[in-house]
């Protein structure tokens, strides 16, 4: 497969940073922000967030930008489940944002509600986006590792803060999130008929309050609990992340470098009955096998009678999210990638 090459090779200062359980660093003219509790029961963004703000954001603060850390569902963090009444993390489009149905009486569900919020304290007067970089914070149960998500249209920036982050850590992946990953199917035929997910499940995530943004995933964890080791990895890749923008910002030039990421093409979903219930299990032969291949007539689902269903795509693929209890509700049984190599140029900072 060809390599891609990306021809903008100035970007400017980064002066607002959030991270997604809701952070976002501010300096000077450029912010960076991260959260977390985007989903209540995602624990390690939200401790992460609760601890930084508790003890003054130390951490977190560079010299470069303004950084804020921000609890994106409150409400849901206080219950601690994923969402109240929609998923946040969908909530981030023209339709909701812009509605003028404004108050809960009126029936506004209460992570739109949270949306327009957060919209309008990550705007300026003109309605631009004041966050130059946002990361958002996650968990997930099934076996991920950690890697960085993020959309397909590549931006250099994001691309090379992944790139430097796994000359750090080795272990950590990047997924390229296509445009509407969760709403179409990708295989024609048995394994996506009958299915239970709902027409639309849109991708808009908090990550595009920020001009660029990306997603952390951290896993495997339980919803509604905390792991040391996954925490402290979690912190160590948020510092880390800031680090290099603090770099960048300082002058430093990210040089062209080949990268290996997994593109998404779409969910797999589990088999069904007539009647839209179950009918089969993930194989065991890929239970727990996030990021490796997947090869056609490769066991796929177990059915509850013990027969084997294999994998019909027509080429390899990498599953990811395999087993994700979060997707478990819209039958959604993987999400499957293809691995590429891509190559991001050289980039400076754009003088003033």
């Amino acid at each position: 497969m060809p390599h891609r090459f990306y021809k903008v090779p100035f970007v400017s200062l980064k002066e607002e940073v959030a991270l997604k359980f809701f952070t976002s660093l501010h300096h000077k003219d450029c912010s960076q922000s991260f959260n977390g509790g985007t989903h209540g029961n995602e624990l390690s963004g939200v401790y992460l967030v609760k601890n930084w703000l508790r003890n003054g954001a130390i951490e977190i603060k560079r010299n470069s930008f303004r950084t804020h850390a921000v609890l994106a569902n409150p409400r849901a963090v206080e219950r601690c489940v994923r969402f109240i009444d929609v998923d946040l993390n969908r909530q981030i489009k023209p339709e909701n944002l812009l509605s003028s149905v404004k108050k809960e009486e009126e029936g506004c569900p209460y992570e739109i509600q949270r949306a327009r919020e957060l919209y309008s304290q990550f705007q300026n007067e003109a309605g631009r986006k004041v966050i130059d970089f946002w990361l958002d914070l996650h968990n997930a149960t099934a076996n991920t590792g950690s890697f960085f998500i993020m959309s397909s249209s590549m931006d250099p920036f994001p691309l090379h803060v992944a790139a430097q982050m796994q000359i750090e850590f080795p272990e950590l992946r990047i997924m390229l999130l296509k445009e509407g990953n969760f709403e179409g199917h990708h295989f024609g035929g048995g394994q996506h008929e009958n299915s239970k997910c709902a027409s639309e499940f849109p991708t808009q995530g908090v990550r595009d309050l920020g001009v660029e943004g990306m997603g952390l995933e951290m896993g495997p964890l339980a919803h509604g609990t905390l792991n040391t080791a996954i925490y402290n990895l979690a912190k160590k890749i948020v510092c880390c992340v800031l680090d290099q923008v603090d770099k960048f910002n300082n002058g430093h030039e990210f040089e062209e470098k080949e990268i290996e990421v997994f593109r998404s093409l779409g969910n797999i979903y589990f088999p069904t009955d007539a009647e839209g219930e179950l009918s089969a299990m993930v194989s065991p032969n890929v239970e727990g096998n996030d990021w490796k291949p997947l090869y056609p007539g490769d066991p796929l689902f177990l059915s509850f009678s013990g027969e084997t269903i294999p994998f019909t795509g027509e080429s390899v693929v990498w599953p990811v999210f395999i087993n994700e209890a979060a997707y478990f509700p819209n039958n959604i049984a993987m999400t499957i990638t293809t691995k590429e190599k891509i190559t991001v140029p050289t980039l400076k900072l754009k003088a003033n």
